[in-house]
């Protein structure tokens, strides 16, 4: 009779333990969580446009309409001025796994467009920092 006893208690066994497995495999994906979100500030000047500047040709005119507003502008002792645009870009991102271990991450970038003008008003030279 001991057999008899024994045959069932491994039979459950056997169904716990796969059942275990299947819910170790199944469950992974559905546990795993991640996020990520970009904000920008600021006034980002693409390398399309930033190419188009063209010193000796480019004026403040076009400058202005097509990168809008400088952050700042400054003056130079012989009537010229130099613009700038400045952006910051931040990187958040997130992650949990079982809803028990997670963890964040923020990364901040960012970089400046400057535009020198001569006192007439067209472009001496531009560059950027990043």
């Amino acid at each position: 009779m001991a057999s008899r006893v024994d045959r069932p208690s491994r039979t459950l066994a056997g169904l716990a333990a796969a059942a275990l497995i299947a819910t170790a495999v199944l469950l992974p994906g559905c546990l795993v969580s991640s996020q990520s979100h970009e904000s920008y500030t600021g006034t980002q000047v693409s390398e399309a446009t930033f190419d188009q500047i063209q010193p000796g040709v480019t004026t403040k005119a076009w400058i202005e309409g097509t990168l809008g507003q400088p952050s700042r502008k400054t003056p130079l002792d012989d009537g010229g001025e130099v613009w700038k645009w400045s952006f910051t870009k931040v990187k958040q991102s997130s992650g949990a796994i079982l809803f028990i271990f997670g963890g964040s991450s923020t990364t901040t970038t960012g970089g400046s467009v400057y535009v020198e003008f001569g006192p007439d008003g067209v472009v001496r030279k531009a560059w950027r920092a990043e």
